[in-house]
């Protein structure tokens, strides 16, 4: 009987001392800076009543897609991230990407017609961000290790829409 509480004590101690030693789990000490950008979208009309759009998404792709078929592939690959802007239905908006360091060479906001998100035919590029004067010309994104862009702005259109890159 003694063995076995001598067993449960060392049990009991041994598993004591790791969690004592582990108060903050595998992070390091220090800070850690989030890299990533901030931006708005502003519309450059107001939204229409009868608008086929029902919301608007920002899109930060790593690469530019060839077509439809390379976008769903890059978007199940985790080469594709999006948020939606909230709330829908407003003529500016603000958003913000945590986001690994990297060359990002398409942030676009695209409109969805309709409700069926994942009907790429439903899909209608509103807006990218460029700083050229030439809205189909996307300026590449580029985001170094605890960087934190605050200028990705986005003039956007629901109702004059641009052709998809793919």
């Amino acid at each position: 009987m003694k063995q076995q509480y001598f067993f449960l004590v060392c049990i009991v101690g041994a598993i004591l001392l790791i969690v004592a030693g582990c108060d903050h789990g595998l992070n390091p000490e220090e800070d850690i800076f989030d890299s990533g950008f901030d931006g708005t979208v502003t519309l450059v009309e107001e939204w229409p009543e009868d608008s086929e759009v029902r919301m608007l998404y920002i899109f930060v792709f790593e690469t530019i897609p060839l077509d439809s078929a390379d976008a769903v592939n890059q978007f199940f690959q985790g080469k594709i991230h999006f948020d939606e802007l909230r709330p829908p239905f407003q003529n500016e908006y603000t958003y913000s990407f945590n986001i690994d360091p990297g060359v990002y060479e398409l942030v676009a906001c695209i409109g969805i017609r309709g409700d069926n998100f994942f009907d790429l035919s439903t899909w209608m590029l509103s807006g990218i961000f460029t700083e050229t004067d030439n809205p189909l010309e996307p300026t590449p994104v580029t985001v170094s290790p605890d960087e934190r862009r605050s200028d990705v702005n986005i003039q956007a259109s629901v109702i004059h829409p641009l052709p998809l890159p793919f």
